[in-house]
C-alpha cells in the first residue's frame, strides 16, 4: 500500500496542472492508481486508504472465537463430519474448504482421512 504522503504529492501535482502521464512517470505510480485516488478524493474528500474492507470472497465463518470453541468441541471429527455438524448447529451451508481455512486461521490441524487397515494389507501384499 502506498503512503498517504505520496498520494497527496501526486494529486497536488495534478491539481497544479501536471498531466497524469507525466505524474505517472515522475512518481512511478500506475495511471489507474492515480485515477482511483482522484475518485477516492471525490467520494470521501480524503486520500486515506479504505479500512475494514474484506479481502477475498465473502467468508462464511466470521466469528473465529465461536469457531475455535466449535473446533475444540468437535476435534475428534473429520472435515466432512465438522461440515455436517456446523450446518446442523448454525443452519448455514458451508464447504469443507471453508472449515479447513478457518481451522488453519485458528491454529488447528485437520483430521486426516482414515484408511482401513485391510486396504493397506492388500496393497502391500504382506499379511500380519
Amino acid at each position: 500500500m502506498l503512503s498517504v504522503d505520496l498520494r497527496e504529492r501526486v494529486i497536488a501535482a495534478i491539481d497544479k496542472g501536471m498531466h497524469i502521464d507525466k505524474a505517472k512517470k515522475r512518481f512511478s505510480v500506475c495511471k489507474k492508481t492515480i485515477y482511483n485516488w482522484l475518485n477516492l478524493r471525490k467520494k470521501t474528500n480524503t486520500l486515506m486508504p479504505r479500512k475494514g474492507y474484506q479481502r477475498g470472497h465473502s467468508h462464511k465463518i466470521t466469528d473465529l472465537e465461536q469457531f475455535k470453541k466449535f473446533a475444540e468441541d468437535h476435534k475428534q471429527c473429520s472435515l466432512l463430519q465438522m461440515t455436517i455438524k456446523w450446518e446442523e448447529l448454525f443452519n448455514q451451508s458451508i464447504s469443507e474448504s471453508s472449515i479447513l481455512r478457518a481451522l488453519k486461521k485458528t491454529g488447528f490441524s485437520s483430521k486426516k482421512k482414515r484408511i482401513p487397515i485391510s486396504n493397506l494389507i492388500q496393497k502391500s501384499g504382506k499379511y500380519i
